[in-house]
Protein backbone atom coordinates (compact mmCIF):
# COMPACT_ATOMS: atom_id res chain seq x y z
CA UNK A 1 0.00 0.00 0.00
CA UNK A 2 2.79 2.39 0.97
CA UNK A 3 4.58 1.59 -2.31
CA UNK A 4 1.53 2.53 -4.37
CA UNK A 5 1.23 5.86 -2.55
CA UNK A 6 4.89 6.62 -3.20
CA UNK A 7 4.44 5.83 -6.91
CA UNK A 8 1.41 8.12 -7.15
CA UNK A 9 3.29 10.90 -5.36
CA UNK A 10 6.28 10.50 -7.69
CA UNK A 11 4.04 10.62 -10.77
CA UNK A 12 2.34 13.75 -9.47
CA UNK A 13 5.69 15.41 -8.73
CA UNK A 14 6.95 14.44 -12.19
CA UNK A 15 3.84 15.95 -13.79
CA UNK A 16 4.24 19.15 -11.81
CA UNK A 17 7.87 19.42 -12.89
CA UNK A 18 7.12 19.14 -16.61
CA UNK A 19 8.61 22.01 -18.59
CA UNK A 20 5.64 22.97 -20.77
CA UNK A 21 7.87 25.25 -22.81
CA UNK A 22 9.67 22.14 -24.08
CA UNK A 23 6.60 20.61 -25.73
CA UNK A 24 7.29 19.75 -29.39
CA UNK A 25 6.23 22.45 -31.83
CA UNK A 26 4.01 20.04 -33.77
CA UNK A 27 2.04 19.27 -30.58
CA UNK A 28 1.69 22.96 -29.74
CA UNK A 29 0.42 23.72 -33.27
CA UNK A 30 -2.28 21.05 -32.91
CA UNK A 31 -3.33 22.45 -29.50
CA UNK A 32 -3.38 26.09 -30.60
CA UNK A 33 -5.26 25.27 -33.79
CA UNK A 34 -8.14 24.04 -31.60
CA UNK A 35 -8.20 27.14 -29.40
CA UNK A 36 -10.37 30.17 -30.17
CA UNK A 37 -8.41 33.08 -31.58
CA UNK A 38 -8.73 35.32 -28.52
CA UNK A 39 -7.43 32.48 -26.30
CA UNK A 40 -4.44 32.01 -28.62
CA UNK A 41 -3.54 35.67 -28.20
CA UNK A 42 -3.79 35.27 -24.40
CA UNK A 43 -1.72 32.07 -24.08
CA UNK A 44 1.02 33.52 -26.26
CA UNK A 45 1.95 35.46 -23.12
CA UNK A 46 2.73 32.26 -21.15
CA UNK A 47 6.31 31.83 -22.39
CA UNK A 48 8.54 32.75 -25.30
CA UNK A 49 8.36 29.26 -26.83
CA UNK A 50 4.56 29.38 -27.01
CA UNK A 51 4.63 32.94 -28.33
CA UNK A 52 7.04 31.91 -31.08
CA UNK A 53 4.75 29.09 -32.23
CA UNK A 54 1.54 31.15 -32.20
CA UNK A 55 3.32 34.07 -33.85
CA UNK A 56 4.27 32.02 -36.91
CA UNK A 57 2.74 32.75 -40.30
CA UNK A 58 1.46 29.21 -40.81
CA UNK A 59 -0.64 28.52 -43.90
CA UNK A 60 -3.25 26.65 -41.84
CA UNK A 61 -3.81 29.85 -39.81
CA UNK A 62 -3.94 32.14 -42.83
CA UNK A 63 -7.67 32.87 -42.52
CA UNK A 64 -7.61 33.39 -38.75
CA UNK A 65 -7.71 36.99 -37.63
CA UNK A 66 -9.51 39.71 -35.69
CA UNK A 67 -11.85 42.20 -37.42
CA UNK A 68 -10.43 45.71 -37.10
CA UNK A 69 -11.53 49.14 -38.29
CA UNK A 70 -9.19 51.49 -40.12
CA UNK A 71 -10.33 55.08 -39.68
CA UNK A 72 -10.72 57.36 -42.69
CA UNK A 73 -9.58 60.92 -43.33
CA UNK A 74 -5.90 60.02 -42.93
CA UNK A 75 -4.58 59.78 -46.50
CA UNK A 76 -1.76 62.28 -45.89
CA UNK A 77 -0.48 60.54 -42.75
CA UNK A 78 2.17 57.82 -42.62
CA UNK A 79 0.29 56.20 -39.72
CA UNK A 80 -3.34 55.07 -39.73
CA UNK A 81 -5.49 54.77 -36.62
CA UNK A 82 -7.01 51.30 -36.24
CA UNK A 83 -9.57 50.08 -33.72
CA UNK A 84 -10.38 46.59 -32.49
CA UNK A 85 -13.95 46.72 -31.23
CA UNK A 86 -13.81 43.16 -29.88
CA UNK A 87 -10.60 43.68 -27.90
CA UNK A 88 -11.23 47.34 -27.03
CA UNK A 89 -7.77 48.27 -28.34
CA UNK A 90 -6.37 50.84 -30.71
CA UNK A 91 -3.22 50.77 -32.79
CA UNK A 92 -1.32 53.37 -34.78
CA UNK A 93 -0.26 51.37 -37.83
CA UNK A 94 2.74 52.68 -39.77
CA UNK A 95 1.95 52.64 -43.50
CA UNK A 96 4.55 54.63 -45.42
CA UNK A 97 3.37 53.06 -48.71
CA UNK A 98 -0.14 54.42 -48.14
CA UNK A 99 0.78 58.12 -47.88
CA UNK A 100 -1.38 60.13 -50.26
CA UNK A 101 -3.78 57.23 -50.79
CA UNK A 102 -7.30 56.51 -49.59
CA UNK A 103 -8.19 53.12 -48.15
CA UNK A 104 -11.03 51.92 -50.37
CA UNK A 105 -11.67 48.47 -48.94
CA UNK A 106 -10.02 45.21 -48.01
CA UNK A 107 -9.85 41.48 -48.60
CA UNK A 108 -8.95 39.76 -45.34
CA UNK A 109 -5.56 41.27 -44.39
CA UNK A 110 -5.01 43.06 -47.73
CA UNK A 111 -5.95 46.73 -48.18
CA UNK A 112 -7.23 48.31 -51.40
CA UNK A 113 -5.53 51.70 -51.76
CA UNK A 114 -6.55 54.46 -54.17
CA UNK A 115 -4.86 57.65 -55.34
CA UNK A 116 -6.99 60.12 -57.28
CA UNK A 117 -4.57 61.29 -59.97
CA UNK A 118 -7.09 63.82 -61.31
CA UNK A 119 -10.84 64.13 -61.72
CA UNK A 120 -10.95 61.21 -64.13
CA UNK A 121 -8.17 58.75 -63.25
CA UNK A 122 -7.34 56.51 -60.31
CA UNK A 123 -4.22 54.61 -59.32
CA UNK A 124 -5.11 51.42 -57.43
CA UNK A 125 -2.80 49.16 -55.45
CA UNK A 126 -3.21 46.18 -53.14
CA UNK A 127 -1.12 46.31 -49.97
CA UNK A 128 -0.66 43.81 -47.17
CA UNK A 129 0.33 46.04 -44.23
CA UNK A 130 1.52 43.04 -42.20
CA UNK A 131 3.81 41.36 -44.73
CA UNK A 132 4.67 44.50 -46.73
CA UNK A 133 3.72 42.86 -50.04
CA UNK A 134 2.24 45.21 -52.65
CA UNK A 135 0.64 44.81 -56.09
CA UNK A 136 0.05 47.76 -58.41
CA UNK A 137 -2.90 47.64 -60.78
CA UNK A 138 -3.35 49.54 -64.08
CA UNK A 139 -4.87 53.02 -63.94
CA UNK A 140 -8.61 53.25 -64.44
CA UNK A 141 -11.43 55.77 -64.70
CA UNK A 142 -12.75 57.42 -61.55
CA UNK A 143 -16.31 56.15 -61.94
CA UNK A 144 -16.28 52.94 -59.91
CA UNK A 145 -17.75 52.62 -56.43
CA UNK A 146 -16.49 49.20 -55.33
CA UNK A 147 -13.79 46.59 -55.94
CA UNK A 148 -14.31 42.87 -55.26
CA UNK A 149 -11.52 40.27 -55.17
CA UNK A 150 -11.99 36.58 -55.87
CA UNK A 151 -9.10 35.50 -53.61
CA UNK A 152 -6.01 36.72 -51.82
CA UNK A 153 -3.65 38.60 -54.17
CA UNK A 154 -0.99 36.04 -53.28
CA UNK A 155 -3.12 33.29 -54.85
CA UNK A 156 -2.55 32.39 -58.49
CA UNK A 157 -5.36 33.41 -60.87
CA UNK A 158 -7.08 35.78 -58.46
CA UNK A 159 -9.40 38.26 -60.19
CA UNK A 160 -10.21 41.89 -59.36
CA UNK A 161 -13.62 43.27 -60.36
CA UNK A 162 -14.61 46.95 -60.40
CA UNK A 163 -18.29 47.97 -60.15
CA UNK A 164 -19.29 51.16 -61.96
CA UNK A 165 -21.24 53.80 -60.03
CA UNK A 166 -23.13 55.38 -62.94
CA UNK A 167 -23.78 52.56 -65.40
CA UNK A 168 -24.19 48.80 -65.34
CA UNK A 169 -20.56 48.32 -66.24
CA UNK A 170 -17.81 46.13 -64.80
CA UNK A 171 -14.05 45.94 -65.27
CA UNK A 172 -11.81 42.91 -64.63
CA UNK A 173 -8.09 42.46 -64.08
CA UNK A 174 -5.80 39.49 -63.41
CA UNK A 175 -2.12 39.45 -62.53
CA UNK A 176 -0.01 40.14 -65.59
CA UNK A 177 -2.71 41.96 -67.59
CA UNK A 178 -1.72 45.40 -68.90
CA UNK A 179 -5.21 46.89 -68.76
CA UNK A 180 -8.73 46.36 -67.45
CA UNK A 181 -11.25 44.31 -69.42
CA UNK A 182 -14.53 46.26 -69.62
CA UNK A 183 -17.86 44.43 -69.51
CA UNK A 184 -20.95 46.53 -70.26
CA UNK A 185 -24.51 45.47 -69.55
CA UNK A 186 -27.93 47.06 -69.92
CA UNK A 187 -29.69 48.59 -66.92
CA UNK A 188 -29.09 50.66 -63.81
CA UNK A 189 -25.80 50.37 -61.87
CA UNK A 190 -25.37 47.53 -59.41
CA UNK A 191 -25.70 48.48 -55.73
CA UNK A 192 -23.38 45.87 -54.23
CA UNK A 193 -21.32 42.83 -55.15
CA UNK A 194 -19.56 39.90 -53.49
CA UNK A 195 -17.57 36.81 -54.45
CA UNK A 196 -18.74 33.36 -53.37
CA UNK A 197 -18.05 29.78 -54.45
CA UNK A 198 -16.37 30.55 -57.77
CA UNK A 199 -18.65 33.39 -58.91
CA UNK A 200 -19.13 37.12 -58.59
CA UNK A 201 -22.67 38.03 -57.52
CA UNK A 202 -24.07 41.51 -58.16
CA UNK A 203 -27.19 43.06 -56.65
CA UNK A 204 -29.51 45.35 -58.60
CA UNK A 205 -31.95 47.87 -57.12
CA UNK A 206 -34.88 45.50 -57.73
CA UNK A 207 -33.16 42.77 -55.64
CA UNK A 208 -32.35 40.61 -58.65
CA UNK A 209 -28.94 38.96 -58.92
CA UNK A 210 -26.43 38.75 -61.75
CA UNK A 211 -23.79 36.01 -61.67
CA UNK A 212 -20.41 35.85 -63.41
CA UNK A 213 -18.15 32.81 -63.05
CA UNK A 214 -14.49 33.57 -62.45
CA UNK A 215 -13.50 30.87 -64.97
CA UNK A 216 -15.36 32.79 -67.70
CA UNK A 217 -13.53 35.98 -66.75
CA UNK A 218 -10.14 34.27 -66.93
CA UNK A 219 -10.96 32.75 -70.31
CA UNK A 220 -12.04 36.12 -71.70
CA UNK A 221 -8.92 37.92 -70.48
CA UNK A 222 -6.47 35.32 -71.73
CA UNK A 223 -7.87 34.80 -75.20
CA UNK A 224 -6.79 36.96 -78.12
CA UNK A 225 -10.30 36.96 -79.59
CA UNK A 226 -13.14 39.17 -78.41
CA UNK A 227 -14.60 36.67 -75.99
CA UNK A 228 -17.87 37.71 -74.38
CA UNK A 229 -18.18 37.12 -70.64
CA UNK A 230 -21.29 35.09 -69.95
CA UNK A 231 -23.54 36.75 -67.37
CA UNK A 232 -26.35 34.89 -65.64
CA UNK A 233 -29.28 37.16 -64.78
CA UNK A 234 -31.52 35.74 -62.05
CA UNK A 235 -34.91 37.19 -61.21
CA UNK A 236 -35.20 36.75 -57.45
CA UNK A 237 -38.60 36.73 -55.78
CA UNK A 238 -39.40 38.76 -52.68
CA UNK A 239 -42.78 38.81 -50.91
CA UNK A 240 -45.12 41.78 -51.47
CA UNK A 241 -44.97 42.60 -47.76
CA UNK A 242 -41.18 42.81 -47.94
CA UNK A 243 -41.30 44.95 -51.09
CA UNK A 244 -43.78 47.40 -49.53
CA UNK A 245 -41.60 47.68 -46.45
CA UNK A 246 -38.53 48.38 -48.56
CA UNK A 247 -40.34 51.20 -50.40
CA UNK A 248 -41.34 52.91 -47.13
CA UNK A 249 -37.76 53.54 -45.96
CA UNK A 250 -34.39 54.69 -47.20
CA UNK A 251 -32.57 51.37 -47.53
CA UNK A 252 -28.88 50.57 -47.93
CA UNK A 253 -28.25 47.03 -49.17
CA UNK A 254 -25.25 44.81 -48.47
CA UNK A 255 -24.35 41.45 -50.00
CA UNK A 256 -22.42 39.19 -47.60
CA UNK A 257 -20.97 35.72 -48.12
CA UNK A 258 -21.54 33.64 -44.98
CA UNK A 259 -20.56 29.97 -44.71
CA UNK A 260 -21.15 29.43 -48.43
CA UNK A 261 -24.52 31.19 -48.40
CA UNK A 262 -25.42 34.51 -49.97
CA UNK A 263 -26.99 36.99 -47.54
CA UNK A 264 -28.78 40.25 -48.30
CA UNK A 265 -28.68 42.67 -45.37
CA UNK A 266 -31.07 45.62 -45.57
CA UNK A 267 -30.27 48.64 -43.41
CA UNK A 268 -33.28 50.88 -42.79
CA UNK A 269 -32.79 54.58 -42.14
CA UNK A 270 -35.30 56.88 -40.46
CA UNK A 271 -37.32 59.01 -42.89
CA UNK A 272 -38.62 61.81 -40.66
CA UNK A 273 -38.69 65.17 -42.47
CA UNK A 274 -35.59 67.32 -41.86
CA UNK A 275 -34.09 64.59 -39.66
CA UNK A 276 -30.56 63.26 -39.75
CA UNK A 277 -30.52 59.83 -41.35
CA UNK A 278 -30.20 57.32 -38.54
CA UNK A 279 -30.24 53.55 -38.64
CA UNK A 280 -33.55 52.22 -37.32
CA UNK A 281 -33.48 48.52 -38.18
CA UNK A 282 -31.75 45.67 -40.00
CA UNK A 283 -33.31 42.73 -41.80
CA UNK A 284 -31.43 39.78 -43.24
CA UNK A 285 -32.41 37.52 -46.13
CA UNK A 286 -30.83 34.37 -47.55
CA UNK A 287 -30.86 33.55 -51.24
CA UNK A 288 -32.67 30.26 -51.82
CA UNK A 289 -31.08 29.14 -55.10
CA UNK A 290 -33.58 26.31 -55.60
CA UNK A 291 -36.54 28.73 -55.68
CA UNK A 292 -34.61 31.91 -56.57
CA UNK A 293 -36.19 33.77 -53.68
CA UNK A 294 -35.01 35.90 -50.77
CA UNK A 295 -35.98 34.11 -47.56
CA UNK A 296 -36.06 36.00 -44.27
CA UNK A 297 -33.38 35.05 -41.71
CA UNK A 298 -34.27 35.60 -38.05
CA UNK A 299 -31.21 34.03 -36.48
CA UNK A 300 -27.60 34.21 -37.63
CA UNK A 301 -26.58 31.54 -35.16
CA UNK A 302 -22.85 31.49 -34.51
CA UNK A 303 -22.10 34.09 -37.19
CA UNK A 304 -21.38 37.77 -36.61
CA UNK A 305 -21.66 40.21 -39.52
CA UNK A 306 -19.32 43.17 -39.98
CA UNK A 307 -20.89 45.52 -42.52
CA UNK A 308 -19.18 48.13 -44.67
CA UNK A 309 -19.97 49.81 -47.96
CA UNK A 310 -16.65 48.73 -49.45
CA UNK A 311 -16.26 45.39 -47.68
CA UNK A 312 -18.40 43.21 -45.44
CA UNK A 313 -17.63 39.89 -43.80
CA UNK A 314 -19.11 37.09 -41.71
CA UNK A 315 -17.10 35.63 -38.83
CA UNK A 316 -17.73 32.75 -36.43
CA UNK A 317 -17.98 33.95 -32.83
CA UNK A 318 -16.86 30.48 -31.71
CA UNK A 319 -13.64 30.72 -33.74
CA UNK A 320 -13.06 34.21 -32.39
CA UNK A 321 -13.74 33.07 -28.83
CA UNK A 322 -16.05 35.94 -27.91
CA UNK A 323 -19.44 35.56 -26.16
CA UNK A 324 -21.62 37.10 -28.83
CA UNK A 325 -23.87 35.62 -31.47
CA UNK A 326 -26.52 36.80 -33.91
CA UNK A 327 -25.08 40.32 -34.12
CA UNK A 328 -24.40 42.90 -36.79
CA UNK A 329 -21.58 45.45 -36.43
CA UNK A 330 -22.03 48.56 -38.56
CA UNK A 331 -20.49 51.99 -39.09
CA UNK A 332 -21.63 55.31 -40.56
CA UNK A 333 -21.99 54.30 -44.22
CA UNK A 334 -23.63 56.85 -46.47
CA UNK A 335 -27.11 55.84 -47.59
CA UNK A 336 -26.11 56.24 -51.27
CA UNK A 337 -23.85 53.32 -52.21
CA UNK A 338 -22.13 55.00 -55.18
CA UNK A 339 -20.03 57.68 -53.46
CA UNK A 340 -16.39 57.29 -52.43
CA UNK A 341 -14.34 59.21 -49.88
CA UNK A 342 -12.22 61.03 -52.48
CA UNK A 343 -15.18 62.40 -54.48
CA UNK A 344 -17.66 63.14 -51.68
CA UNK A 345 -16.68 66.69 -50.71
CA UNK A 346 -19.92 67.93 -52.30
CA UNK A 347 -21.83 66.00 -49.59
CA UNK A 348 -20.37 68.08 -46.75
CA UNK A 349 -22.45 70.93 -45.45
CA UNK A 350 -25.66 69.94 -47.23
CA UNK A 351 -28.92 69.74 -45.21
CA UNK A 352 -28.80 67.23 -42.39
CA UNK A 353 -31.68 65.20 -43.74
CA UNK A 354 -29.35 64.05 -46.56
CA UNK A 355 -26.29 63.56 -44.40
CA UNK A 356 -25.97 60.41 -42.26
CA UNK A 357 -25.40 60.81 -38.55
CA UNK A 358 -21.66 60.71 -37.98
CA UNK A 359 -22.29 58.86 -34.76
CA UNK A 360 -24.46 56.26 -36.44
CA UNK A 361 -22.47 53.13 -35.76
CA UNK A 362 -22.89 50.34 -33.27
CA UNK A 363 -24.04 46.76 -32.72
CA UNK A 364 -27.44 45.42 -33.64
CA UNK A 365 -28.77 42.16 -32.22
CA UNK A 366 -30.97 40.51 -34.79
CA UNK A 367 -34.47 39.55 -33.71
CA UNK A 368 -34.45 41.36 -30.35
CA UNK A 369 -36.79 44.36 -30.60
CA UNK A 370 -36.96 45.01 -26.86
CA UNK A 371 -33.41 46.11 -26.23
CA UNK A 372 -31.25 49.11 -27.01
CA UNK A 373 -29.26 47.86 -29.96
CA UNK A 374 -26.66 50.58 -30.28
CA UNK A 375 -23.83 49.63 -27.96
CA UNK A 376 -21.21 52.21 -28.83
CA UNK A 377 -21.25 55.65 -30.37
CA UNK A 378 -18.61 58.28 -30.91
CA UNK A 379 -17.50 61.13 -33.09
CA UNK A 380 -16.16 59.52 -36.25
CA UNK A 381 -14.58 60.97 -39.35
CA UNK A 382 -16.63 62.31 -42.23
CA UNK A 383 -16.41 59.01 -44.05
CA UNK A 384 -17.02 55.48 -42.83
CA UNK A 385 -14.01 53.41 -41.67
CA UNK A 386 -12.91 50.21 -43.41
CA UNK A 387 -13.11 46.71 -41.95
CA UNK A 388 -10.00 44.57 -42.39
CA UNK A 389 -8.56 41.45 -40.72
CA UNK A 390 -5.54 41.62 -38.43
CA UNK A 391 -3.99 38.13 -38.71
CA UNK A 392 -3.49 35.94 -35.67
CA UNK A 393 0.32 35.87 -35.85
CA UNK A 394 0.49 39.68 -35.96
CA UNK A 395 -1.91 40.11 -33.02
CA UNK A 396 0.12 37.66 -30.95
CA UNK A 397 3.38 39.46 -31.69
CA UNK A 398 2.08 42.98 -31.16
CA UNK A 399 -0.96 42.95 -28.89
CA UNK A 400 -0.51 40.15 -26.36
CA UNK A 401 1.60 42.24 -23.98
CA UNK A 402 -0.36 45.47 -24.30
Amino acid sequence: MMGRRRNKRRKKEKLMNVDWAELPQSILEIIFERLPLIDCISVSDVCRAWSNVIGQELSCWQRRGVPWLMMCGQKDRHVRTCLSILQNQDWEMVLHQAIGRYCWGSYQDWLILVKDVDCFNLEISLLNPFSGKKTDLPKTWNFYHKMVLSALPSVENFVCMLVHGQHRELAFWVHGAQSWLKHKLDGEPFEDAVFSDGSFYLLSSDYNISQIKVTDVLAAIRTDDDCEIETGCHEVKMSEEQEDEQESYTVLKYLVESCGELLLVCRFYSTKPNAILETRDFKVYKLDFSQMAWKRVHDLGDQVLFLGKCCSRSVSSGELGVPMTNRIYFSNDHAAPWWNEWDSSHLYGIPARFDPDRRDWGVFKLGDDNQENFRFRGNTDCWAPIWFTAPQWWCCRNLALR
